[in-house]
């Protein structure tokens, strides 16, 4: 499911500290929620962006999937071709590819707009292709889509990190102009037994299928 604001859950008072056992076919993700209130000068030089209103579905799922995947993102393998396009027909949702200078694809941003009193954007999805990390693309990647949604006047901009995300995530957003504001957990069913992504996806997060006993 796909976290919101509005449908942000209330805040847990009553935790006990300890350890709790999931049940099998169930994966557990720490949450940082953050913000930015203001753009940062200078953050890179942007990557040109391309907006995308309609989407080949097919490519689409494809790239969605292959940056994806080793994080545990299925959220296009569980839409059919008309979620997909209904979805990026409602102006609010905005589906950017970035480029390089050679014109090559080097990864993809989703933002979504939330109109009230004041414009808040939420950046949804954000990623690189895998071959493509640690060339600094990524902080190009998050200039050139944060160009995009500044111009759009929101009071802020946000977003929720995983604790399946890359180990550095947290110091990236931070240097992006984002800074935490609330953490959490998400607990979901495991895409690789549902069968949205191969069993053999994301292999650092544990596939767990079968109830252990203890002394087995």
């Amino acid at each position: 499911m796909l976290i919101t604001e509005g449908t942000l859950p209330d805040e847990i008072t009553d935790l006990a500290v300890g350890y709790r056992r999931l049940p099998a076919g169930k994966i557990v993700n720490a949450v940082t929620w953050m913000e930015a209130r203001r753009p940062v000068p200078d953050l890179a030089q942007p990557l040109t962006m391309t907006r995308i209103t309609k989407p080949d579905c097919a490519s689409y799922r494809a790239i969605f999937l292959e940056i994806g995947a080793p994080w545990l993102w299925d959220r296009a393998a569980e839409m059919s071709d008309a979620e997909i396009t209904t979805h990026f027909a409602d102006t609010r949702q905005h589906l950017y590819y970035g480029y390089d200078e050679k014109g090559d694809h080097v990864g993809m941003v989703e933002f979504s707009v939330a109109d009230g009193d004041e414009i808040d954007i939420e950046i949804t999805y954000f990623g690189l292709f895998p071959s493509l990390t640690g060339q600094g693309l990524g902080k190009r990647l998050m200039a050139g889509a944060l160009d995009q949604a500044w111009r759009l006047g929101p009071s802020r901009i946000w977003l929720h990190t995983s604790s399946f995300d890359h180990h550095s995530v947290i110091g990236f957003y931070k240097a992006c102009g984002f800074f935490p504001v609330a953490t959490g957990f998400e607990i979901a069913d495991d895409p690789r037994i549902k069968g949205t992504l191969p069993r053999d996806a994301a292999p650092q997060i544990p596939l767990i299928e079968a109830e252990w006993v203890a002394g087995s």
